[in-house]
């Protein structure tokens, strides 16, 4: 048997797992320093800027802010002001938040958190 087939599907099989990106979600506990709300639909229409860069946990996703996707491109609008309602109290309060963030759902490149909690 000669090596050269193993070798060509061996150096096949590295490029076409290399070139694969998975999507993950992570959670993270932070403190929400800033709220956001864009009338114009940018960034999902609302976000949280936190304490915690979610890149530390999510490379893929942008730095500092989470999207709760107001404008309903990856859930339901009224939960999503509902999460914005909660990273406001958060705010209003000095609460710490737990936020769970998916790196498969972005908008303008941060990505969408699906669950917060205020503690």
């Amino acid at each position: 048997m000669s090596a050269k087939p193993i070798l060509s599907g061996l150096i096949f099989s590295t490029a076409l797992f290399s070139a694969t990106t998975f999507a993950a979600t992570a959670g993270l506990v932070a403190n929400v320093t800033t709220v956001m709300v864009a009338n114009d639909g940018n960034f999902g229409g609302c976000m949280a800027l936190l304490s915690v860069d979610p890149q530390s946990v999510l490379p893929a996703c942008g730095g500092g802010w989470v999207t709760f996707s107001c404008t309903g491109d990856f859930g339901d609008q009224t939960l999503a002001y509902r999460s914005l309602d909660q990273a406001q109290l958060a705010l209003a309060s000095g609460k710490s938040i737990y936020v769970t963030i998916d790196d498969s759902k972005r908008h303008n490149g941060y990505c969408f958190a699906n669950r917060i909690d205020v503690f």
